[in-house]
């Protein structure tokens, strides 16, 4: 993954030259914005003391005053229309972080993660009314494909309002970032949920985690600071356990920290899911509150955008954890093997006691140690 001292590299050199032109641009409209103002604002006084001269006629001033009201709300409001910046900015700063993060990615600004792929994580157990969504990033990383894409999920509550007429209220399933990612091998069905306590609520929080079997059996792990932010439930909790590598969970981590935000996990088969819940999109930017040559943002984009991208191959890369304890166990064999090897070249256990310490290398009270303490 990407460090952040190379995105630094990449904002100085590559962002900040383009996002400091639409600063330019911002501060030249306002400037215009105020300009027009104070101009409206001296004509019609102008107008009011030719008026009080007797020079002009009342309704002719009124005339004047209206078109000139109405020219300059006009201007002012599309000068502050800054929706084609924050386009601008927005493409600047994807297309960048994009080639960035993911050389060979395309980018679709109007397409979005699947609603197959959406039903299939099982992650949100309602089937929405409305699927929708932007901004569209398929990618292939160490022969995983890789899509992302800012989604919106919701349904719609049928009623009548007061006069009996039907009327809908519509409440939101999911509004965020949602990922698809193909895997090397297939993996026990998973959900990993966002624990929103955090941990504060300690054992009567860990029941409680226990208790709920909406989505499968509770996969009880020994990461303390995962199980702070996220709760594992599985079909085959055994199994899963085993899956969960310690990496793994350190990464899910480390981005749970950076984001701030909710963040879900899914396994199916070869397959796995991500969604992180956003209140606001995470591909926009608002220029009428931020700094626009700030780099938080596209730092924040950028540190989703390369987690997204490589977790999967990340995943593919690990080896499950009875894999690890099997290697590690072969080694201490072979290192107990091979250390038996040279207690046997040298005469045998029989003989250990019998050997100077000069012959096997140690000193007295070594070779005293070794045996226990015999004289």
């Amino acid at each position: 993954m990407r460090s952040f001292a190379e995105f630094k590299a990449l904002f100085d050199e590559d962002l900040l030259p383009h996002l400091e032109d639409l600063k330019k641009e911002i501060s030249w409209r306002n400037m215009l914005q105020f300009g027009i103002v104070i101009a409206l604002a001296a004509i019609l006084i102008v107008l009011f003391v030719l008026i009080a001269m007797e020079l002009l006629a009342i309704w002719m001033v009124v005339v004047l005053s209206v078109f000139l009201i109405a020219g300059a709300i006009w201007q002012v409001r599309k000068l502050a229309d800054r929706r084609d910046i924050q386009i601008r900015y927005k493409k600047i700063v994807n297309s960048k972080l994009i080639e960035f993060v993911a050389p060979r990615g395309e980018y679709n600004s109007d397409g979005f993660v699947s609603y197959k792929d959406f039903l299939d994580s099982e992650l949100f157990k309602r089937e929405p009314d409305f699927y929708g969504g932007d901004d569209l990033l398929t990618t292939q990383q160490d022969g995983v494909e890789v899509q992302f894409s800012e989604v919106k999920a919701a349904w719609e509550e049928q009623g009548e309002d007061i006069k009996g007429n039907d009327s809908g209220q519509w409440h939101v399933i999911f509004d965020g970032i949602f990922m698809v990612s193909s895997l090397s091998k297939s993996f026990p069905d998973m959900v990993i949920i966002p624990d929103s306590s955090q941990g504060s609520f300690g054992r009567l929080g860990y029941k409680t985690k226990k208790a709920n079997e909406q989505h499968g059996e509770f996969v009880d792990l020994e990461h303390l600071d995962f199980n702070d932010y996220f709760t594992a439930y599985a079909k085959d909790a055994k199994q899963a356990k085993k899956l969960i590598s310690e990496d793994f969970m350190d990464k899910a981590v480390e981005i749970a920290q950076t984001i701030e935000e909710p963040i879900y996990f899914s396994f199916k088969e070869s397959k796995m899911y991500v969604a992180i819940r956003y209140d606001k999109p995470m591909f926009e930017f608002n220029t009428y509150l931020a700094d626009i040559t700030n780099s938080d943002k596209p730092y924040e984009i950028f540190k989703e955008m390369d987690f997204l991208v490589n977790i999967g191959a990340s995943l593919n890369n690990m080896k499950k954890r009875e894999e690890l304890e099997s290697q590690f166990g072969e080694m201490e064999t072979m290192e107990g093997l091979e250390g038996m090897e040279e207690v046997e070249n040298m005469g045998g256990m029989d003989n250990l006691g019998s050997m100077s310490a000069e012959g096997l290398g140690l000193t007295e009270e070594e070779i005293k140690a070794m045996m226990g303490g015999e004289e």
